[in-house]
């Protein structure tokens, strides 16, 4: 059943819808990916799909470009403004069922500010916007799957790893290295100046060397279940606890005062005036835990809830790795709603 829909205007988002859900059906199945690849759009194959995808927390990826705001009706103003606009109908219909609508923001785009779009539509601006750009399109579906994750839409399949073309390039200067040396060897023997065949002296092999041994010293090095304190910059300590169970593991922090951090504080008042009352905030996510030469390492897709599980507030992505002796965790918080990095050191509950 469908649980992932990309809404997108056809004149100028095509090419990026088609690449999405190429990657998001190789990724989730083609059975969890709704994308109609006809112009006019909208109708009822769209309603029905979300209807029937009610109680599923369906997710309508929408694609934010020039065109979606800014395409011109033939009988004057803009499409967007008209009832028969057929991605204002899929947006509002997605919303009416439940749907959770994610902004993408593709190449060169920012989120439109609430004066260009039309009323029914404004709900958009409180969405938790991400990035969809060419250049950047790993590392930018990475962090729609983590969202994705989020709203428990997981993946049949893992992405490739980031570090391959970093790879294939190394092998491939390797390759040029060799034969630049070969080129040498030749041309020494063709000149004359390598020693004639009775007169080399045939090298001893070089001594056996142990590889080094995995950099785990503490008895914390692999396990790191239990608790820890997330310190800031300010030396503020929050409680963060992590249970790990065959290579899964849970985050669950304590609830913190949105008076520890502007970005709260400010949330809190854009959502007051709706009647929600923030007052604390808390993190929760499950993940998976790997390790690299014995040292572990975590990538958690997260929630940010209010201290009595009200949200999600904000969504995003922790990635930690361990010290050595396992005593310390260095990484950083993905926030979706701000599009930033929070830089995060975790040590031991002692």
């Amino acid at each position: 059943m469908n649980r992932i829909f990309i809404s997108y205007r056809s004149s100028d988002g095509k090419k990026d819808a088609d690449r999405l859900c190429a990657d998001l059906s190789r990724l989730y199945g083609e059975d969890q990916v709704f994308f109609d690849k006809q112009d006019l759009r909208g109708g009822h194959s769209w309603r029905s799909a979300i209807m029937a995808a009610l109680g599923t927390r369906p997710v309508v990826l929408l694609l934010i470009t020039p065109d979606l705001l800014g395409m011109a009706h033939p009988e004057g103003g803009r499409r967007i403004d008209r009832d028969d606009d057929p991605i204002r109908g899929e947006v509002l219909t997605a919303q009416a069922n439940g749907a959770t609508i994610v902004p993408l923001l593709t190449e060169g785009m920012l989120m439109p500010a609430t004066a260009d779009i039309p009323p029914p539509l404004r709900f958009l601006k409180e969405s938790h916007a991400l990035k969809l750009r060419t250049e950047d399109w790993a590392d930018d579906l990475n962090k729609i799957m983590a969202d994705l994750a989020s709203h428990g839409i997981k993946p049949l399949v893992s992405p490739k790893p980031k570090e391959e073309p970093v790879k294939r390039g190394w092998i491939q200067r390797m390759q040029r290295g060799f034969m630049w040396i070969g080129g040498i060897f030749v041309g020494l023997v063709v000149i004359g100046l390598l020693a004639p065949e009775e007169e080399k002296t045939t090298p001893e092999p070089a001594p056996f060397v142990s590889p080094p041994p995995e950099p785990v010293s503490g008895p914390h090095a692999r396990d790191v279940s239990g608790m820890w304190w997330s310190i800031d910059e300010d030396n503020r300590r929050l409680r963060v606890q992590f249970t790990v169970n065959n290579g899964a593991i849970e985050l669950q922090t304590d609830a913190f005062p949105i008076a520890w951090y502007p970005r709260w504080q400010a949330y809190a008042q854009s959502v007051r005036d709706m009647g929600i009352v923030v007052k604390d905030v808390r993190y929760v996510g499950q993940g998976v835990l790997t390790h690299v030469m014995g040292v572990p390492r975590m990538e958690i897709p997260v929630q940010a809830l209010t201290g009595d599980g009200r949200g999600p507030l904000d969504t995003g992505s922790v990635v930690l790795t361990a010290s050595a002796d396992g005593r310390v965790l260095t990484g950083q918080l993905w926030s979706n709603g701000e599009q930033a990095d929070t830089p995060l050191r975790l040590v031991r509950n002692p």
